[in-house]
């Protein structure tokens, strides 16, 4: 017989947070993106939360809605940022044949992504290697980055080399 625990009926289900990774509504993830966007403002350019949000072109009850962690309250009730978190993103980075969807975790490895596609915009103006040495290797979201500038140059003269958006369409993380 199988005994039964006293706090058996308190104990919640394992919930893991897979509301990042689910599909969204357009509406829903554009506003994901627009408060990404805001985050992004807040930690590099050191705006406001509310600023940050007026120039992303959302609301910080939108960014608190969509990236709760990202924001605590202080001890005056101001609201700042966070200095990094852990929500997935999806990014679109060059591949060997076009765009590719990536899944990366973190504030970081969005930065890190950000910074390559940077570097690959200043690369395909002037090729010059050392652009993209500090990529080598390296990978975001289990995706090795493009570094040999035959592939790069293959895939600009293809059309395929893509660097006008960090992150992926939703149509293209389904």
């Amino acid at each position: 017989m199988r005994v039964k625990s006293p706090n058996s009926h308190t104990a919640r289900p394992n919930k893991t947070h897979s509301h990042a990774l689910e599909p969204t509504s357009d509406r829903a993830f554009e506003a994901k993106k627009r408060a990404f966007d805001a985050v992004a403002k807040m930690r590099h350019d050191k705006l406001s939360p509310d600023a940050a949000s007026r120039q992303a072109g959302t609301t910080l009850a939108t960014v608190r809605k969509y990236l709760p962690a990202t924001l605590r309250k202080t001890r005056t009730g101001r609201w700042v940022v966070t200095k990094s978190d852990r929500y997935v993103r999806f990014l679109s980075l060059p591949g060997p044949h076009g765009p590719v969807t990536v899944r990366a975790r973190g504030s970081e490895e969005a930065r890190f992504a950000s910074a390559y596609l940077a570097s690959l915009t200043r690369w395909a103006r002037h090729e010059k290697a050392y652009e993209l040495a500090p990529f080598h290797g390296k990978k975001i979201g289990g995706f090795e980055l493009i570094t040999a500038p035959r592939t790069l140059r293959a895939l600009r003269d293809a059309g395929l080399l893509q660097l006008d958006s960090l992150y992926a369409a939703l149509k293209d993380t389904v």
